[in-house]
């Protein structure tokens, strides 16, 4: 079952269905292998753990709707049609996450749900 994923604003940026994540238009744009985030060509691109979407810098992009606050729409926006899924890439080897004091410092930058476009 896909869900949206939602940055910090409210804004639905992604969406997760079942091993891939899609733009808001339908298309795969990275894959989830384990709690493993990769781009279309294999880089390890960020991670996927307890609904939250984090770069490689564990800076968070989203967060599945169903953990939302008051703050964001009752009703997420509807699912767009969705395009084919790629081939699975090879998968290139894997970064180990930053430590915790290091996740903190840059969690307070701003991401965006660009950084999975990217590569």
């Amino acid at each position: 079952m896909a869900e949206w994923i939602i940055d910090r604003s409210g804004a639905a940026v992604l969406i997760l269905d079942e091993h891939c994540f899609r733009s808001p238009r339908g298309d795969v744009v990275s894959w989830l292998f384990g709690n493993g985030v990769y781009a279309l060509n294999g880089d390890h691109i960020g991670w996927f753990e307890i609904s939250t979407l984090y770069d490689l810098h564990s800076g968070v992009i989203g967060m599945l709707w169903h953990t939302r606050t008051e703050l964001v729409a009752d009703q997420p926006p509807p699912m767009p049609a969705f395009s084919r899924r790629p081939h699975i890439p090879l998968l290139k080897v894997r970064h180990g996450r930053p430590p915790v004091a290091i996740a903190q410092q840059l969690n307070s930058r701003p991401r965006s749900g660009a950084m999975l476009h990217a590569r």
